[in-house]
């Protein structure tokens, strides 16, 4: 956003503050910014008034201008602009002079000598898309230099607002806040009323618009608008229209609040707000036929939609200099349904730019009853109706900040009488208590003042935060074991998107034959369910009866885990067993994969300091080529793998569950905590694709690359696997990702690379392992 620093003096005393000093403190406290300077470097263009238009006598499109540039003084200029009149005033800029980087000269058009040059917009770097000569309305001295007109050289202030500060779009929001800033002194505005009068058909028929103003203006003239107020236009980096368009940009930028004018000639009946129906187009202000949905929120009248609520009106109903009527709107849109509808037909304006970081809902006739007195001085005509449709008026949200909790986050006391005299600069109204200081947080700021450290912030930050003394924090350092072994696992997995399942210990033998392994041994003499007679000695029955039990329910995405005991003719056993399957997260679209399962084990040993490796195995239940034995510290504990599709289709799973299951006491077995030191240099990160024989294991891949590298790996995972025609029968293609890191320095590409190279020559002397 650009807002010329002089605007904001209608606001505020600045007196001898600079815009650089302006741009410093708001850096540090409110908003990125920094100064900038309007307009390009001019010399020797002055103001003049078309005296005589003649056509050129070569028969061309040329016209011969003369032009007054002085008291007496004229000259004589050739140009292609057809559209001159007498009393015109334009620019010219005089032989010698400078515009930007070009140098005018005289020139010979067909035997007319040009002493000059009309300049148009674009010339001066006011519009790029605007041609033709530049047309100055008001009663101006010829021979006026041109820099002082336009405003160049005006200090602009170039903000990046963040999105929840909605409230500083705008120079009355900038305004308040430098008031709080640098404690300037505020100044009184004249607010113009228009009361409500004859009548004008609103109705809303969507929530999402919570409140809308509409002023009918008849006998308007439209034209150009005044310099001064296009100069203020060409600052804050916009383009100018007519007087009517121009002023609802104008009140746009000073004010913060969108407004939209319609020819209301081109209407058919009241005003409708509502959602947009299917089938629905507009053509759009940029010329753009564009199709609705019910998702966008449409201005409408009784037959058809006439603006995209909150981002772009229609072309149809735009105000042109043919009309006489006018319907000037102001409304409040809920910000995500103006983001949506942005998003949607992919459009960006100052407008929806504004109404997604939320707008005041207070002052939408304020700022309207300003544009509709701008649009009577510049436009002429009067007001004819007034109607102001808001169903539901604005109550302030109630915030309490205790004294206390200031000081536990701010380290230190806050006085009173400063508090109050913040809160009164950015007009947050307050009342001090006893215990605290009470908000009523005002419609500006109901945006992003939600909770007291939202408060506290404000505080903090008008203040300044370089007055807060710095304190070191301390915490508190204490050496000790596990609290509870089996809690720690339990809050890992949940920590990892995992919900625990409790099962009961007892059930039948028939999924143990289904799944191909030993029934348990233990049976109940009376159990209390003939169907559940069995000591249960694994924990993947249960936890595969839960799956299914879920999934004929209708929830097909699973991430499950159980923590429990199991039966055997030894004893009992802790063990911890997993299950998941489907979709893992919905954004970014992720399912389970087998490399999540190992991953996750991988954490769990590296809590409890053992050692994990993956060794071949052949269990039936699991499919042949998706499993592994999961290895403690040397001592097999469980395994890890896909279950079998030929079970999962007699189950009836719509995809095949990853199951794992380990013996808890080789992970919990005695070992004094160590610390691990941490490399303070950079990690070097290679991607391989590995071409290797289709029997080959991947544990066994991984562990010779682990051993070849040694300490300069930090990490080896796999993060794909493909088998098929692309690699050749009897091959399968495996990407391995190896994170590389040194304890004495910062490892060279060079490096990395030869230790790489080392890697692949001993994978393809030991396993036969090529790079594919």
């Amino acid at each position: 956003m650009r807002i010329p620093f002089s605007w904001l003096s209608e606001f505020v005393n600045l007196g001898n503050l600079s815009a650089e000093e302006v741009v410093q403190r708001l850096s540090l406290r409110s908003v990125e910014a920094e100064v900038d300077t309007f307009g390009v470097e001019l010399d020797g263009v002055v103001y003049g008034r078309v005296l005589e238009v003649k056509p050129h006598t070569s028969g061309k499109s040329l016209w011969v201008v003369r032009v007054q540039i002085g008291e007496g003084t004229t000259v004589r200029v050739v140009t292609a602009d057809p559209s001159l009149q007498p009393e015109t005033g334009v620019l010219v800029a005089l032989p010698n002079a400078k515009v930007g980087e070009r140098c005018v000269t005289r020139r010979e058009f067909d035997g007319v000598v040009s002493e000059g040059v009309l300049l148009s917009p674009q010339d001066l770097g006011l519009e790029e898309d605007r041609e033709g000569v530049l047309v100055l309305e008001g009663d101006l001295k010829p021979g006026t230099d041109a820099s002082d007109l336009l405003g160049f050289g005006e200090k602009i202030l170039v903000l990046d607002i963040t999105p929840n500060r909605g409230d500083l779009l705008s120079v009355k929001g900038l305004a308040r806040d430098l008031s709080a800033l640098f404690g300037l002194e505020r100044k009184e505005r004249r607010i113009p009323l228009f009361e409500e009068e004859n009548g004008l058909e609103i109705r809303l028929e969507d929530r999402d618009c919570s409140r809308y103003r509409g002023v009918i203006v008849e006998g308007v003239r439209v034209g150009r608008s005044p310099l001064w107020m296009r100069v203020r236009l060409w600052q804050s980096g916009m383009r100018t229209i007519n007087n009517v368009v121009d002023v609802t940009n104008y009140v746009l930028i000073q004010e913060g609040q969108p407004l939209h004018a319609f020819d209301l000639d081109t209407l058919e009946g009241g005003i409708v707000v509502r959602s947009a129906r299917q089938g629905e187009t507009i053509r759009t202000l940029d010329g753009e036929e564009r199709a609705l949905d019910p998702e966008i929120l449409v201005i409408a009248d009784e037959k058809k939609p006439i603006a995209v609520a909150g981002v772009i009106g229609g072309l149809d109903t735009a105000v042109t200099e043919e009309t006489g009527r006018l319907l000037l709107e102001a409304a409040h849109f809920d910000p995500v349904r103006v983001r949506r509808g942005s998003r949607i037909l992919g459009i960006q304006t100052e407008s929806s730019y504004r109404f997604e970081r939320g707008v005041d809902l207070e002052k939408v006739a304020e700022a309207q009853n300003i544009a509709v007195e701008l649009i009577l001085k510049t436009s002429g005509g009067r007001v004819l109706a007034v109607r102001d449709v808001y169903p539901e008026p604005y109550t302030p949200r109630r915030i309490l900040l205790s004294a206390g909790k200031f000081r536990r986050y701010a380290g230190e006391a806050y006085s009173p009488s400063e508090v109050k005299e913040i809160f009164d600069a950015l007009e947050i109204p307050c009342s001090l208590k006893e215990c605290g200081v009470e908000v009523h947080v005002p419609s500006h700021r109901s945006f992003d003042l939600q909770r007291d450290v939202d408060l506290i912030e404000e505080i903090m930050r008008v203040k300044g935060y370089e007055t807060f003394s710095p304190e070191r924090p301390r915490l508190p350092v204490e050496g000790r074991w596990w609290r509870d072994p089996l809690l720690e696992v339990k809050k890992y997995l949940r920590d990892r998107g995992l919900c625990e399942v409790v099962n009961i210990s007892y059930e039948d033998a028939e999924l143990y034959r289904l799944m191909g392994i030993s029934p348990p041994a233990l049976e109940i003499l009376n159990p209390l369910v003939p169907s559940q007679r069995y000591m249960r000695s694994s924990l993947l029955p249960s936890l595969i009866r839960t799956a299914l039990y879920n999934e004929n329910h209708h929830s097909y995405d699973l991430g499950i885990f159980e923590v429990g005991r199991v039966f055997t003719g030894e004893g009992e056993e802790e063990r911890l067993g997993v299950l998941v399957k489907g979709v893992r997260t919905s954004y970014p679209f992720r399912e389970w994969n087998p490399y999540d399962l190992s991953e996750i084990l991988q954490g769990l040993s590296g809590i409890f300091l053992r050692k994990l490796d993956f060794e071949e195995t052949s269990l039936p239940f699991l499919h042949p080529h998706v499993q592994a034995a999961v290895i403690l510290d040397g001592e097999e504990a469980g395994f890890v793998g896909r279950l079998h599709p030929d079970l999962s289709q007699k189950l009836e799973f719509r995809k095949d569950p990853l199951v794992a299951e380990i013996r808890l006491d080789p992970l919990f077995a005695e070992r004094l905590p160590h610390y691990r030191a941490l490399s303070k240099y950079p990690p070097v990160v290679r991607d391989l694709a590995l071409l290797v024989d289709k029997n080959l294991s991947v544990s066994k891949l991984l562990n010779e690359i682990k051993s070849h590298l040694g300490d300069k790996m930090e990490e080896a995972m796999v993060f794909d696997l493909y088998a098929g025609e692309k690699v050749g029968e009897g091959k399968k293609s495996v990407g391995v990702r190896v994170v590389l890191r040194s304890f004495e320095g910062s490892l060279s590409s060079e490096e990395a690379n030869a230790l790489i190279g080392s890697l692949i020559r001993r994978l393809r002397e030991l396993l036969g392992v090529e790079i594919r």
